[in-house]
């Protein structure tokens, strides 16, 4: 299954769409559900998402869970670009 949270979450009222706190974030509930098998994170040249809380997060708790025994089938982190995924080598730094 693929996690995109910029179509999950209602941008015009995220105060409500976060709950309480970040564990009742869909963030957190979609990322710890057990059927996400990994965390993309989207970089730009300027490398824009490691400035940005929820994106951080989200890094955070995907580290988590990849240390978790729980989830064995988890991936971890993939660093994606517009030119492919940097962790397979499909990728330019560029």
């Amino acid at each position: 299954c693929y996690w995109i949270c910029t179509f999950s979450n209602n941008q015009y009222d995220v105060k409500n769409e976060v709950g309480q706190g970040c564990t009742d974030s869909s963030f957190y509930l979609a990322l710890w559900s057990g059927d996400c098998l990994g965390t993309c994170l989207v970089l730009d040249e300027q490398v824009q998402p490691l400035k940005r809380s929820w994106c951080l997060f989200e890094f955070i708790q995907t580290m988590l869970i990849k240390d978790n025994d729980q989830f064995p089938a988890f991936q971890g982190l993939l660093f994606c670009t517009s030119s492919g995924v940097l962790n397979h080598g499909e990728a330019s730094v560029e």
